[in-house]
């Protein structure tokens, strides 16, 4: 069944703004295949404002100054932003614009005709590269233009720029409150309101959730059973918290391993001793224990491994943090990663951290190793476009999925402000949102409970059409990911465990 195009009225404004004429788009359309409940391919349309190709109005004062973001922000309407971005060109650096990952280049490319069609807004990306996170900062340093306009990413790879003062907004001027599509967003929530250990304080507009899971090859593994567990067709079941990691890694001696923290994966391999950092605790001896009972059930180990992040959180964030204090508060970690080595896939008779995703899925295809990872919540945008993906994938959370949101951030250096607010606000629709997921596989950040019945149920029947096993539950998104905000402790983890797991 296919979702049909819609028109949609949006008219919230920049408090104390001027009234302004209710923008009205047609967005981007997920098709859902009724037949198999599979998602289809998003479709991009082409759209007008209220039947106005101008827009927006034109803008300025009474004597016809052209109004602008750079100056005159704090007074104007929302037509007169869309004004002024309208036959702009900005240059956005968007991680997978590149070609870096086919399904997120297919999203950025959908989206750069929509900003077009739309807005009049030319975008020309750029890769996500230490090259151009350099560029970012030294423009600034260097008091010229900002080259790069636009920066999507998380703390992990916008930390200088949140700490060095050079992002538009990390002054007061909350420009993300004047987003129409601000409503749509929990501001209550650490996945808002907070980027790493940084306040957000309305100057990084939210977008997309990374959350990692487990892909497996279902002919050969069944998720759905407990560690210890066989089928009757002879396929063993999976880990489904570290504590049976531990347990099925001695059963299943080789068959698993997690990325390097040190080399290309250490994004990933971060998360993962990022998630025993948050789950497992002191046992009191010198070894480690989970944070929880036994008996907890799925939402009472949630809370609490979430309140031990928060834990974490705080001590980061105080004047105790250093990373020899870390190292001596965190001992239960690496005790924890020391026991699993042995049991490790093994490479020239040594213990194997995989050096990016798509080596651990090569192994994962090879039968050498049982899981790989990913930050999808849906895997099955893989399954359908990516020829070199596991045949028979399928997805689980484990129980601690420790994630986090990415952001947009401006330049305050650069000159086309307009624009990347207009960008900000259009990344922030519900249909653009959901196409996200559809296209990527990658989490939506919006709060869908504040979204319209008709828009709630675009996200609903999006999840459930995904086929049986390639993409999370809502309750397992609920019970099973967590906001990781251990700031400085995430550089801290790859020294620490090069020192005491590697060559240990």
């Amino acid at each position: 069944m296919d979702l049909p195009m819609e028109e949609n009225s949006n008219h919230r404004l920049k408090a104390g703004s001027p009234e302004t004429t209710p923008l009205t788009r047609r967005r981007f359309v997920l098709g859902l295949a009724a037949a198999t409940g599979a998602l289809g391919v998003v479709a991009l349309t082409g759209c007008t404002n209220s039947g106005d190709t101008d827009n927006g109005t034109d803008g300025g004062d009474q004597g016809g100054t052209p109004l602008s973001v750079e100056t005159d922000f704090a007074t104007m309407t929302w037509d007169e932003i869309l004004a002024e971005a309208k036959g702009d060109t900005i240059t956005f650096c968007a991680w997978g614009s590149g070609g870096a990952d086919a399904m997120v280049e297919q999203f950025w490319a959908k989206f750069k005709e929509q900003a077009a069609q739309d807005y009049g807004v030319t975008i020309e990306y750029v890769e996500d590269t230490a090259e151009f996170e350099e560029r970012f900062i030294s423009d600034y340093a260097d008091g010229i233009d900002a080259t790069i306009d636009m920066f999507w990413g998380a703390s992990a790879s916008i930390g200088a720029q949140l700490n060095a003062g050079m992002l538009w907004g990390d002054d007061g001027n909350q420009w993300v409150k004047a987003l129409p599509n601000n409503e749509y967003l929990d501001w209550t929530s650490s996945d808002t309101n907070l980027n790493g250990t940084i306040p957000n304080d309305y100057y990084q507009a939210p977008f997309m959730k990374v959350t990692p899971a487990m892909v497996y090859a279902a002919d050969k593994y069944d998720a759905s059973l407990a560690w210890d567990a066989t089928s009757s067709d002879g396929r063993p079941g999976l880990f489904h918290n570290l504590s049976e990691l531990y347990q099925w890694v001695q059963k299943n001696p080789g068959k698993f391993t997690y990325l390097d923290l040190l080399g290309k994966g250490g994004f990933h391999g971060k998360q993962f001793v990022t998630s025993v950092l948050y789950e497992l605790t002191d046992d009191g001896s010198g070894g480690w224990k989970p944070i929880y009972a036994e008996g907890d059930d799925a939402q009472a180990r949630s809370t609490k491994i979430q309140a031990h992040a928060e834990e974490w959180f705080a001590w980061a964030t105080s004047a105790d943090a250093t990373e020899e204090a870390f190292l001596a508060k965190s001992g239960y970690v690496w005790k924890y990663l020391n026991d699993l080595k042995p049991h490790l896939f093994q490479l020239d008779g040594a213990a194997h951290y995989g050096a990016d995703a798509y080596e651990m899925v090569s192994y994962v295809n090879s039968g050498d190793l049982a899981t790989s990872f990913t930050t999808c919540v849906s895997i099955y945008p893989k399954t359908q476009d990516d020829p070199s993906y596991l045949p028979n994938a399928q997805l689980y959370l484990m129980e601690t999925s420790v994630g986090y949101p990415d952001f947009i951030v401006v330049a305050k250096n650069s000159k086309h402000k307009a624009a990347a607010i207009v960008l900000s606000n259009l990344l922030l629709d519900p249909q653009v949102n959901a196409s996200v997921t559809a296209t990527t596989g990658n989490a939506y950040n919006l709060d869908i409970t504040k979204l319209s019945a008709e828009d709630k149920k675009l996200f609903t029947d999006m999840m459930e059409g995904f086929p049986k096993g390639t993409a999370a539950s809502a309750d397992q998104l609920v019970t099973s990911a967590h906001n990781v905000s251990s700031g400085a402790v995430s550089t801290w983890l790859g020294t620490v465990w090069d020192a005491q797991v590697v060559k240990a």
